[in-house]
């Protein structure tokens, strides 16, 4: 039996973003594919694995020339997280290690106010090694990511376009405030 590798996997996921045609047909048929890549220890080089000490890393693992999907690996070290955001496109995730902690939010206002934005909490979940998810506007689609645990953690996200130029939104829940930004990617150490 032969070891299911990123170049398995890109090509299939190059497959079902062509031939599904509703972003929950794509989740689906990427979801499971990803749970078999988790399984294989050796699937990311040591390079989308380094961790920064100031902020978490994002580094691009592969992106076709026509920005059709995106796979990105994000390194945590304990106790670093994203702000609060959305994604304003599907995507599925994957912790290959360690464990993260996702928080769920749901937007209560109908978006109307500019930089306005009020949102309620859904609840947290623990992510471990093997787990998946995804994101899919706009009802699952805005949550916060922290590493929790006392080691790193590395999780494999796949979505649909170049998440690192998509205009995206950070929430400042208390404040009620919503902003646009693009997240870029982290640049490899080669």
């Amino acid at each position: 039996m032969s070891i299911y590798g990123l170049r398995d996997f890109i090509g299939g996921v190059t497959d079902a973003v062509a031939s599904k045609q509703s972003d929950m047909d794509r989740i689906r048929a990427i979801e499971p594919m990803l749970r078999w890549l988790l399984q294989n220890r050796s699937a990311l080089e040591e390079r989308f694995k380094e961790p920064l000490a100031d902020s978490y890393a994002q580094y691009l693992v592969c992106k076709p020339e026509d920005d059709s999907f995106s796979i990105v690996s994000f390194v945590w070290l304990p106790g670093q997280s994203t702000p609060i955001h959305d994604h304003t496109v599907w995507g599925v995730i994957g912790i290959y290690e360690g464990e993260e902690e996702e928080e769920r939010f749901k937007r209560l206002d109908d978006g109307s106010q500019p930089n306005y934005a009020e949102l309620r909490s859904l609840g947290r979940h623990l992510a471990r090694q093997g787990d998946t998810s995804y994101v899919c506007p706009p009802d699952k689609d805005i949550h916060q990511v922290r590493n929790v645990s006392s080691a790193p953690s590395v999780s494999i996200h796949i979505y649909g376009c170049d998440i690192g130029q998509r205009e995206r939104h950070i929430f400042d829940v208390d404040r009620r405030m919503i902003s646009p930004f693009r997240s870029g990617y982290t640049p490899l150490r080669i």
